[in-house]
């Protein structure tokens, strides 16, 4: 399996007593990784540092090529954090769209059947349920087939059916290729990662 990418003793510091503590781990291809650790130990703010939004105050990342870049970082990473970020004016299945276009009908008709929103597909995110929208996003960071996929607690509004549902969903995106971090406290995820990093806090 590539290497998508090292972290090594990355750090993060909002104030003295909050933030990531130093973390040192590694993503590859091909694998659903776990994110653990107690409120405020950094889950959220170890993704942010992932997802480029934020920059850490210590330690270091080491992309793969293909993501060594900042635009392709921007391009190659999908992410699902806890804010959904659903874009209001768009419908179920245009937010889906959005990642890949509407000419991929086949891919967003499967996952919208996949993951129980087929017959939301043309409802706004404000006429769905939270859990729905939760979908939604995972759904629309599925399709784009990324390097690297990043889940903020993506299954926290979800019944047990589809937990199972987006576990399955999150590992078929790891089994086409990606890396997959997933932060989480569900049990089901945790015991079918690859491997787990836990935060302490």
């Amino acid at each position: 399996m590539s290497t998508v990418l090292l972290a090594d003793a990355v750090e993060k510091w909002w104030s003295p007593e909050s933030g990531l503590r130093p973390v040192t781990f590694s993503l590859s291809a091909g694998e659903v990784v776990v994110v653990r650790g107690r409120s405020g130990s950094g889950k959220s703010t170890l993704l942010s540092l992932l997802a480029g939004w934020t920059q850490p105050d210590g330690g270091s990342l080491t992309w793969a090529p293909e993501l060594a870049a900042v635009a392709d970082r921007w391009t190659g990473i999908a992410v699902v954090p806890q804010v959904l970020a659903l874009v209001p004016e768009l419908t179920v299945r245009e937010n889906i769209e959005s990642a890949v276009g509407p000419d991929a009908v086949h891919e967003v008709d499967a996952i919208l059947q996949r993951l129980d929103l087929m017959d939301l597909h043309d409802r706004f995110p404000d006429e769905t349920s939270l859990g729905q929208q939760q979908r939604t996003a995972v759904a629309r960071a599925a399709v784009a087939a990324p390097m690297l996929l990043l889940a903020d607690e993506p299954t926290s509004h979800q019944d047990p059916h589809h937990v199972r549902a987006l576990l399955e969903v999150l590992q078929e995106v790891a089994g086409s290729g990606s890396a997959v971090l997933v932060a989480t406290h569900e049990p089901a995820v945790v015991e079918a990662a690859s491997h787990r990093v836990d935060l302490l806090a």
